[in-house]
């Protein structure tokens, strides 16, 4: 494939084909690390919120909380905490829903910023290889004072290889940023609207509580244990 000279030797008397090696390692091997993340963390958003709120609906805090830790998923991490501040004011509910759906979101980033670094420094590492292997099959022309063929055969070799790696990493790199950009917005959408959707149960349980006490406040009292009051036991 280049003369006399083996791949790894093509790559040990190129330091730029090396660079593009290790940035494609590093691009599959984030890439791979994404989408298995992805893949474990799916879940259907409204399924999800729909028998969460039959677990509220029925004032069993203990349910509703385990029935979010069996689920390794971002929103059951989410409602988790919504759970957990049930008896708080709107605004403080609103505000601990949108910390714990920001810091779901800087998990969902992690690494994309590599995947976008490489998908940008790729070509101009490509580049950077083209002009070297350009200035090396001058070089040997000026050495040897002849430009045959067999003179300029590595520099120019070396020149191509390296403009055809870097384009390989940064397409892969920026295929896989961009689809993980589109998963982040999509799946980051999803939350907002389960956290809607949690205010909804939580407007839906403060009204039936509010009811039952006003119809049998001693009942409420003494036989039935609120939500909230279970919820603590649970939390304690």
């Amino acid at each position: 494939m280049f003369g006399e000279m083996s791949l790894v030797g093509f790559f040990l008397a190129s330091p730029t084909m090396v660079v593009l090696a290790l940035c494609s390692i590093v691009t599959v091997g984030f890439t791979i690390e994404r989408v298995l993340y992805f893949m474990s963390s799916r879940t259907d958003t409204r399924k999800f919120m729909g028998e969460l709120a039959a677990h509220v609906k029925s004032g069993n805090a203990k349910n509703a909380m385990d029935y979010c830790k069996q689920s390794k998923t971002p929103v059951a991490r989410i409602m988790a905490q919504g759970l957990t501040h049930m008896n708080r004011t709107r605004d403080e509910l609103q505000q601990r829903l949108d910390t714990a759906i920001d810091l779901e979101s800087v998990e969902m980033e992690r690494n994309i910023g590599v995947l976008g670094t490489m998908s940008n420094i790729a070509p101009l590492l490509g580049l950077f290889g083209t002009v070297v292997g350009i200035i090396r099959a001058f070089a040997a022309i000026a050495r040897t004072g002849s430009g045959g063929g067999a003179v300029v055969a590595m520099g120019v070799s070396e020149a191509l290889m390296t403009t055809a790696a870097g384009i390989i990493v940064a397409v892969i790199a920026t295929v896989a940023f961009n689809y993980f950009v589109r998963q982040i917005r999509t799946r980051t959408a999803h939350l907002e609207d389960a956290r809607e959707s949690f205010f909804t149960i939580w407007n839906q349980h403060h009204q039936q509580t509010r009811k039952s006490a006003t119809q049998n406040q001693s009942a409420a009292n003494t036989e039935t244990p609120k939500f909230e009051e279970t919820l603590e036991s649970v939390l304690s």
